[in-house]
C-alpha cells in the first residue's frame, strides 16, 4: 500500500468536515426525520435520508435552487459511490495509514465542535432574549436616526474651499454639484437620499450627523475618495422595523455574540501555549530538507 500525503487526503477531510453543516439544522422536524427514511441499499448496508442530504447541503448554490427531485438520484449515486469506495479502502488498509487517522481525528474534532457550539448557542439564544433585543433596539432612537444630505465631491483640498466660498456668496448647491462633482451623484445635484449611522465611511457621516438642518460644511471633508462639501437637508427618526422583520438579523447578532462568550469562556479554562510562527516554520524547513 502506498503510503499517503496530506494532498491525498485533503479531499477526504474536506468532506468530513463539511458534514457538520447538516448537524446546525438537526433540531428541525425534516432533520430527525432523515435518519429513519431508507433511499437505498448497497452490498446489503442501508442508505438513509440524511447522509443524502448531507452531500445535497454542500453542493453550490446553482444546483441547490433547483428542485430536490431533479438530482436525487444522482444524490444516490454519489453516496453508494462513496460506500464502495470506503469499503475498498479499508479492505485495502487505509484506515491504518497514521496520516488519514490523524486527518480523520482533525475532521471529527471539528464536526464535534461546531455541533457542540451549534447546540450550546441555540439554548442560549431564547425567545426572551431576541425580544429583550428588539425591546432595546426600538427604544435606543438614536441609532435609528436618519439624514438626507447632498454633497460635492472635489480631488483637491484647494478646489473644495473655492466652492465653499461660492457657496458663501449665494450659489445654489445643487448646481454646483452638476458642474463639479466627480462623484456618480454629481447629474442629481449631489443627492444623497436618506441614510442612517454607519452606511457611510466614518468622517462624512460625522460631518453630515453633526451639521444643521440647511447647513453645510464650513471646511472641506477629507475621504479616501477625496475632498467633500456636505449640505444637509433633513434629519428623521426611521420607524423600527416589526419584531418578526428583524427576528432573523437579531437572532444572528445575539448567535454570534454567544459564540464568543463560549468560546472565551472555553478558552478561560484551559492551559494553551502555541510555539512562534518562525519556530514552526524552521522545524517544516528542517524536516523538509531531511526527507
Amino acid at each position: 500500500m502506498a503510503h499517503l500525503t496530506l494532498s491525498h487526503i485533503s479531499y477526504a477531510t474536506k468532506r468530513l468536515a463539511a458534514a457538520s453543516v447538516i448537524l446546525v439544522a438537526a433540531n428541525s422536524s425534516l432533520a430527525i426525520a432523515q435518519e429513519d427514511v431508507s433511499v437505498a441499499t448497497v452490498n446489503d448496508q442501508t442508505i438513509y435520508l440524511d447522509e443524502v442530504m448531507q452531500v445535497a447541503e454542500n453542493l453550490p448554490e446553482q444546483y441547490r435552487r433547483q428542485p430536490l427531485d431533479t438530482y436525487f438520484d444522482q444524490l444516490i449515486d454519489e453516496v453508494v459511490n462513496t460506500r464502495l469506495a470506503a469499503t475498498a479502502a479499508k479492505e485495502d488498509g487505509l484506515d491504518k495509514d497514521p496520516l488519514l487517522q490523524r486527518a480523520i481525528a482533525i475532521a471529527t474534532n471539528r464536526i464535534l465542535a461546531e455541533a457542540y457550539m451549534a447546540v450550546e448557542v441555540r439554548e442560549m439564544v431564547t425567545e426572551e432574549e431576541i425580544k429583550d433585543a428588539y425591546d432595546r433596539f426600538v427604544s435606543d432612537a438614536d441609532s435609528r436616526e436618519e439624514v438626507s444630505a447632498r454633497h460635492i465631491l472635489v480631488d483637491t483640498e484647494e478646489e473644495a474651499k473655492g466652492l465653499i466660498t461660492k457657496l458663501s456668496e449665494g450659489a445654489d448647491f445643487a448646481e454646483l454639484a452638476k458642474e463639479f462633482s466627480t462623484g456618480p451623484s454629481g447629474p442629481n445635484g449631489g443627492a444623497l437620499g436618506y441614510f442612517g449611522r454607519g452606511q457611510m465611511v466614518p468622517d462624512f457621516e460625522v460631518a453630515a450627523f453633526n451639521l444643521e438642518i440647511g447647513t453645510y460644511t464650513s471646511a472641506p471633508v477629507q475621504t479616501q475618495f477625496g475632498w467633500h462639501v456636505i449640505l444637509l437637508e433633513d434629519k428623521r427618526t426611521a420607524q423600527p422595523a416589526s419584531l418578526e422583520e428583524m427576528r432573523e438579523q437579531i437572532g444572528t447578532a445575539l448567535s454570534q455574540q454567544a459564540l464568543a462568550r463560549l468560546i472565551e469562556e472555553m478558552r478561560a479554562d484551559a492551559t494553551i501555549e502555541a510555539r512562534s510562527f518562525e519556530d514552526v516554520r524552521a522545524d517544516a524547513i528542517a524536516q523538509r530538507d531531511a526527507q
